[in-house]
């Protein structure tokens, strides 16, 4: 090391040749010692006190060596000014000698891992016509020189960002690739390979839309010119990224933007023979002799194989304040060999995870006239060509799968079509289906399921029954549709010749594209050859488990298109034997996450097919259940299983014509609970509690009631005591409780309503505002409750007067402080305010704090109608109709009648959502007298005139929406004509005039005639005669309302109105 130390302190004064003598030197001990590790400062020390003392062109390139050799070694921190001093003398070296090689090296070396936005010389290194740009595209660059700038610029563009410098280099690189590239195959595909390596660095740092187009352009070229399909030209001046289309090509292949090819008759179509290849060879070594070789100093530098040491910048660029990241130090090399005579390059041994063993060299550097060397015969050089050549198609293809995440997903349609042509002899795919290379087709595979996944926003256009074929206009629908079964046409077609390595990757591309694809859209029968191609895989005695896993996903992914699908389960029904295989598995240990997933898609979209099993479904899960004790996320999954079972058998017995056996399935969940969730439940370290609660809430009206008492009362003790806050399945438990509650058989239960309430109190008293899904579970179980109370007041009077009026007004006190949650909180919560406002008695509302209650609850919904999602206004609109139900609540001399009148008309006018103003007309017409409605009767009355007469027709879906609200404003019409007082008449009179004879037509439309209830055609007969009075025409829109004849007396009136308020 006192060699580092001596020259560190070399001056101006220390003589050339010792200067020149210590540089060689260190060199060589360097180059021979692989323990020799210098220190940081001792490298930088050396290299900076000489860096300005090397004057003559020996000791500038003894100089480079050393820095490339010690770099390699050593990881350096240089600060701004000596990093500009040290890459200054580098671009001056490199102008001014004819020892580029060595220069190039050293700044690659120099700027590795570096931020280059501190370099005062970065315009001069990589701006336009910068020194990378003349040596990447000088008049006559040397291959070497060229090959190790390519590498050099990929480093740099790590870190170089800014489209300033970036636009000129990817412009440098389009032209390299433009240009006729001179030279042999080997060469060309080594610059072919440098210049895709670059364009992938700069997809990864920079999103800019042009510089995606340009590298499109290039990318296309390089994928199908390497690999299978014609070669189409890049000319970026005609070519954008609208423009890409593979249409272009004739049938030969040919591009109407390309010059045809000059080819050899008797070649046409083959491989060049050995002899041909090598006589090239041979002459342009002889052409490419560099004369000034001879003239050159005895240092040359020294000879390396492909493997040169080198370093690169890794994906991610430095985020440390210096200029060069810190870290360790690279394990140092092995002795580098000497060049055979005949000069063969030599292998270089670099070990693994060095920065020189991150990019392997393609640099063959030979001494002989020729430039290979003659022990190379012409299938070592194809080999090489072949290699280089994968090597540039692979980079294309994943530069490819960056590029179509970049993109906006506006101008996708044009790479879809470039990629992915209706010709099917042309594009992506048969560059897929023909690449003989495994990782380039994994590639290809990866950067299809990206495209795919980028334009999945157009396939809901498709649709292969707009249209015709045969006509002169063929729709994009149809179009889409065609591309889509074309594209699955081929990858199933490829299944059967794709390697065992790659087929994984095959079957999750199309699974992919199977889950983004509108199958209803399409011709019949292309889910059903999928689903073929998933049964012949997934077998167990397959072997690949690769293989196995991928065809299980593809087919859970089948099982959730378009749920359910008639296609699907007629195959399902064919092929019984899947659930077989997918039991295989399970019992033999393996797939079992796919297995349990494809077994809980089944049982929740097609039981019919495995009706006749559902009791080996049974015991397939506990089995799973106990053999998995070390794998929660397989026990989960079991629980889900017993969980989607339960639910389909209870639709199955609620069904008159169940072929189930209630017996039988009473005898499954008494085992059921015995075996799995009872002592779940009881064991409070458990962490399947939330689906042990799942299962229950599964069980059914039918099979509950068939229980015994002591069973009954044990499921709802478990429940009960798990809604303590501080176990984990509080939410499940609060949610189960939510179910039980509504079943016909225990809802009048007084006592449990009443324990499920104080729990569902408790929960939300102490539930902390961040746990959202806790809230979220326990108010929609609030609504349920709320619900039942409801039911019970019209079914059991005694139990509205036995309900404490305490437990209500706790009720109501703990909705009013959760309705200021999220809106899927709100939801619920208005909910349950319109019912327990509708189940409230007369004797409670007279109590003073219930009378605060009311006032704040019509508060609150009147604000819910009118902001937050539509589901939220809609339940308020629907909440505020429930709670005018209730007589007691009555808007007669409230407080609150003035807001509640303005905020609903306003809401029937302005908002768009239409079940909200349906929602909000049937509240304005709960009122029972015209007293209710007070001085609002006038406004109400015009408002819904108006809007009868000019309420557009919604076209497509929205016309049975806008023909509800036509209906519900004539009723409300109906409903306000029954109170109008004297005073009314001529208000009413001159509004009816308003309507034309073709609005009335237009709100009376008779398809509607048969969607009215009894109540409502006794409410219309009865306003019929009063109608008369006052506007003729009117009585046309309510005979087609009506068209029964009932009797008109206000015997039939006070019936159906009374009916129709209730």
């Amino acid at each position: 090391m006192a060699q580092w130390l001596n020259a560190s302190r070399f001056t101006a004064k220390t003589p050339k040749n010792e200067i020149s003598l210590a540089l060689q030197s260190l060199s060589l001990e360097l180059h021979g010692d692989p323990s020799c590790v210098p220190k940081e400062d001792e490298v930088k020390g050396a290299l900076l006190c000489t860096v300005g003392l090397c004057g003559e062109a020996q000791l500038q390139v003894k100089w480079c060596q050393l820095c490339v050799l010690a770099l390699n070694r050593v990881k350096c921190t240089f600060s701004a000014g000596e990093l500009n001093e040290c890459t200054s003398f580098i671009l001056d070296v490199c102008k001014a000698t004819n020892y580029v090689y060595h220069s190039v090296e050293a700044l690659g070396a120099l700027l590795y891992d570096t931020d280059l936005n501190v370099l005062d010389c970065l315009d001069m290194l990589v701006g336009e016509g910068g020194e990378l740009h003349r040596l990447i595209l000088g008049s006559a660059p040397e291959r070497e020189v060229q090959h190790l700038a390519l590498r050099c610029l990929n480093n740099m563009l790590n870190s170089v960002v800014d489209e300033v410098f970036v636009m000129p280099l990817v412009q440098t690189l389009c032209t390299l690739v433009e240009s006729r590239l001179h030279g042999d195959n080997l060469n060309r595909a080594r610059l072919r390979a440098g210049v895709t390596k670059c364009l992938q660095t700069v997809t990864r740092h920079n999103r800019s839309q042009y510089l995606m187009e340009t590298i499109l352009n290039v990318i296309k070229g390089m994928i199908f010119e390497e690999g299978a399909g014609p070669s189409p030209a890049i000319s970026f001046e005609s070519m954008s990224l609208d423009e890409l289309n593979l249409s272009d090509f004739s049938e030969s292949g040919q591009s109407r933007y390309s010059q045809p090819r000059v080819r050899n008759k008797k070649g046409k179509g083959k491989r060049r023979t050995a002899d041909s290849f090598a006589d090239n060879t041979r002459q342009r070594g002889e052409q490419n002799r560099n004369p000034r070789h001879a003239d050159r100093a005895p240092l040359q530098r020294p000879q390396q194989s492909e493997q040169q040491s080198w370093r690169r910048k890794p994906d991610q660029s430095s985020q440390q304040p210096n200029v060069r990241t810190q870290g360790k130090p690279p394990q140092p090399r092995t002795t580098q060999q000497p060049p055979s005579k005949k000069g063969t390059p030599v292998d270089t041994k670099i070990p693994i995870g060095s920065p020189a063993a991150a990019i392997k060299s393609e640099v063959v550097v030979s001494t002989s006239e020729s430039e290979y060397s003659e022990s190379d015969t012409e299938e070592g050089l194809h080999s090489k060509v072949l290699a280089v050549k994968f090597r540039t198609r692979l980079a294309s293809l994943q530069t490819l799968q960056q590029c179509v995440t970049t993109i906006h997903k506006s101008r996708m349609y044009s790479v879809w079509s470039a990629f992915l042509p209706s010709d099917t002899n042309y594009g992506l795919l048969p560059v897929i289906g023909r690449e003989q290379n495994m990782k380039c087709r994994i590639a290809g595979l990866g950067a299809l399921a990206n495209l795919i996944e980028s334009c999945r926003h157009y396939f809901v256009a498709a649709d292969y029954r707009q249209g015709n074929e045969t006509g002169a206009f063929t729709p994009f629908s149809r179009t889409l549709a065609s591309d889509l079964t074309g594209l699955h046409k081929e990858l199933v077609g490829q299944v059967s010749g794709c390697p065992v390595t790659v087929l994984p990757h095959h079957l999750q591309c199309i699974s992919v594209l199977v889950s983004h694809t509108p199958f209803s859209k399409l011709p019949p029968g292309i889910i059903s050859k999928i689903l073929n191609v998933c049964r012949e895989y997934m077998r167990a005695d397959n072997g690949q488990l690769k293989v196995q896993a991928a065809a299980l996903n593809l087919l859970c992914t089948c099982l959730t298109i378009e749920t359910p699908f008639l296609e699907v389960g007629e195959w399902l029904t064919r092929h019984s034997e899947v659930f077989g295989d997918c039991v295989t598995h399970l019992r033999a240990g393996t797939h079992q996450k796919e297995c349990l997933q494809i077994t809980c898609q089944i049982l929740r979209f097609y039981f019919n097919p495995l009706i006749d099993r559902w009791k080996e479904v049974s015991e397939v899960g506990k089995f799973t259940l106990e053999s998995s004790p070390s794998d929660p996320m397989v026990q989960n999954m079991a629980l889900l299983v017993l969980e989607e079972l339960g639910r389909a058998l209870a639709a199955q017995t609620e069904m008159p014509d169940s072929k189930l056996e209630l017996s039988e399935v009473l005898e499954h969940w008494l085992g059921i609970l015995s075996g799995v969730v009872v002592p779940i439940l009881q064991d409070e370290s458990s962490q399947m509690m939330p689906g042990a609660c799942d299962i229950i809430s599964t069980i059914g009206n039918k099979v509950f009631s068939s229980f015994e008492v002591h069973t009954q009362r044990l499921i709802m003790t478990l429940l009960l005591a798990l809604t303590n806050p501080n176990v984990p399945a509080t939410s499940s438990a609060c949610r189960c409780l939510g179910v039980l509650v509504m079943y016909p058989c225990i809802r009048d239960d007084l006592l449990f309503v009443a324990d499920t309430a104080n729990a569902i109190i408790s929960a939300l008293e102490s539930t902390d505002s961040s746990d959202r899904t806790l809230i979220l579970r326990v108010s929609w179980s609030l609504g349920n409750l709320s619900d039942t109370l409801v039911v019970n007041k019209g079914n059991n009077p005694s139990f509205v007067s036995d309900f404490s009026d305490l437990l209500l007004g706790r009720l109501l006190d703990v909705s009013l402080k959760s309705a200021d949650s999220n809106d899927k909180v709100k939801s619920n919560i208005v909910r349950a305010l319109g019912n327990l406002l509708r189940f409230m008695k007369q004797s409670t509302y007279d109590k003073v704090h219930f009378k605060d209650y009311v006032t704040r609850s019509i508060e609150c919904l009147l604000r819910a109608s009118t902001s937050g999602m539509m589901k939220t206004r809609w339940n308020a609109c629907h909440a505020l109709m429930n709670s005018l139900q209730n007589p007691v609540i009555s808007p007669l001399d409230a407080d609150w009648a003035p807001l509640l009148f303005e905020t609903l008309t306003s809401v029937i006018v302005h908002c768009k959502n239409f079940k909200v103003r349906i929602n909000a007309t049937l509240a304005l017409g709960q009122p029972s007298s015209r007293a209710c409605y007070g001085a609002h009767f006038t406004k109400v009355w015009t408002t819904v005139v108006i809007l009868l007469g000019d309420e557009p027709s919604a076209p497509g879906s929205m016309a049975g929406y806008t023909e509800k609200l036509r209906i519900q404003l004539i009723l409300l019409l109906c409903h306000m004509m029954c109170f109008h007082g004297e005073g009314d008449r001529t208000m009413m009179t001159s509004s009816l005039a308003r309507l034309s004879a073709a609005s009335i037509a237009q709100c009376s439309d008779s398809s509607t005639s048969d969607k009215l209830t009894e109540k409502e055609v006794a409410l219309v007969t009865h306003a019929r005669a009063v109608v008369k009075e006052l506007q003729p025409e009117f009585v046309v829109a309510m005979e087609m309302l009506s068209p029964r004849q009932l009797p008109d007396d206000d015997a039939a009136f006070k019936t159906g109105l009374i009916t129709a308020n209730s």
